[in-house]
């Protein structure tokens, strides 16, 4: 998933939250923000982990076919 798209559903979520006047609710809403930013963060670094991925998979590749 997209981790902007993640970290703006959290926002929803805290927003809805400090609206709340049900206690319970407010808190499971805080709780499902917390659980989207954290997926949101997890999102965000696999963006950075697959580029690197790709690349040495790459340059693997590349590497093999100039040794035939």
């Amino acid at each position: 998933m997209n981790p902007d798209y993640l970290r703006r559903q959290a926002e929803i979520c805290l927003r809805i939250a400090r609206a709340c006047f049900d206690l319970a609710a407010a808190e499971r809403l805080r709780l499902m923000a917390a659980d989207l930013s954290a997926k949101a963060d997890e999102a965000a670094e696999q963006v950075l982990i697959e580029p690197q991925m790709m690349s040495r998979n790459g340059n693997s590749n590349s590497h093999d076919e100039r040794k035939k």
